[in-house]
């Protein structure tokens, strides 16, 4: 389909596929207005930088280990499936509970692959307190 393209000089317009195309002024209070709020926002981010600062990323989380005990371990160690983690740390050497939670123990699956090391050092923290 091959398309007309019709140039006018007058400023009426130009007719593109038969179809009127009007070349039209930018208002000049557009215009205006364009220029007051590019030369706010240039002003607004110079005198109040701490108001345009991005959100600092979210802290890291002091629960982690809890969330993860709650979310892996319980399923488990609450419903007498495993047993009860109370205490454990009195029980049990830090290195054997860590090994326990990466490579498994028995019936329980090894989760080491699922979290990092930092991860299940929180484990171990909250297991500490866990009473």
């Amino acid at each position: 389909m091959k398309k007309e393209y019709q140039q006018h000089d007058s400023k009426e317009g130009d007719i593109v596929s038969g179809i009127k195309i009007e070349h039209n002024k930018v208002p000049k209070l557009l215009v205006a207005v364009f220029y007051v709020v590019a030369i706010w926002a240039i002003g607004y981010a110079i005198f109040m930088p701490g108001k345009l600062a991005v959100e600092p990323a979210a802290a890291p989380q002091d629960n982690k280990g809890e969330l993860i005990f709650e979310g892996t371990c319980l399923s488990c160690h609450a419903t007498g499936a495993a047993p009860d983690l109370r205490g454990v740390t009195d029980r049990m050497p830090e290195e054997d509970i860590k090994n326990v939670i990466k490579k498994g123990r028995n019936t329980m699956p090894a989760i080491g692959h699922l979290y990092t090391e930092k991860e299940i050092d929180k484990v171990y923290e909250y297991l500490e307190d866990y009473r």
